[in-house]
């Protein structure tokens, strides 16, 4: 996305909380002191509210509706705990799906290979194999971003 393409604002306003330093120091001090660990202590026994997390499907990079879709679900999840219920957020991947296959019969095609002349049970290795690839991938990028709640 380019500068010309979004509407930003400009002022000569500084940035006076100065986020980009001081929220290091901030995650670091609710690391030190456990607190997502005592805010689900606190919540145990209560109301559960479990947000099962399924896709990106793990056939290419993470992009902006990635990170929307995990935004997103951090709101939800965080409004359920607020809201005094034992909140959990279960993250997984969808591993197998059509995405993947179609990857997967793309490479064929480049290769001149005939999907039907593969037996079903080595072409799921590939999606399988493909997939893990992207989940490392996916892995590897995210645990980059500093996110500020680090499930410990």
């Amino acid at each position: 996305m380019s500068k010309i393409s979004v509407n930003l604002p400009k002022t000569s306003f500084s940035m006076r909380a100065n986020l980009p330093l001081k929220e290091p120091d901030l995650i670091d001090y609710w690391n030190k002191i456990s607190l997502y660990k005592k805010l689900r202590e606190s919540s145990k026994g209560n109301e559960k509210f479990v947000l099962h997390d399924g896709p990106p499907y793990a056939n290419g990079n993470i992009h902006m509706g990635t990170a929307l879709n995990k935004i997103l679900k951090d709101i939800v999840t965080k409004f359920h705990q607020m809201n005094g219920k034992d909140s959990v957020y279960v993250p997984g991947w969808d591993c197998h799906g059509l995405p993947i296959e179609w990857k997967i019969e793309e490479q064929y095609k480049k290769n001149k290979k005939n999907k039907n002349d593969v037996p079903i049970v080595e072409f799921r290795k590939e999606c399988r194999d493909f997939a893990n690839k992207w989940i490392d991938v996916h892995k590897k990028t995210v645990s980059k971003i500093r996110c500020n709640r680090r499930l410990e």
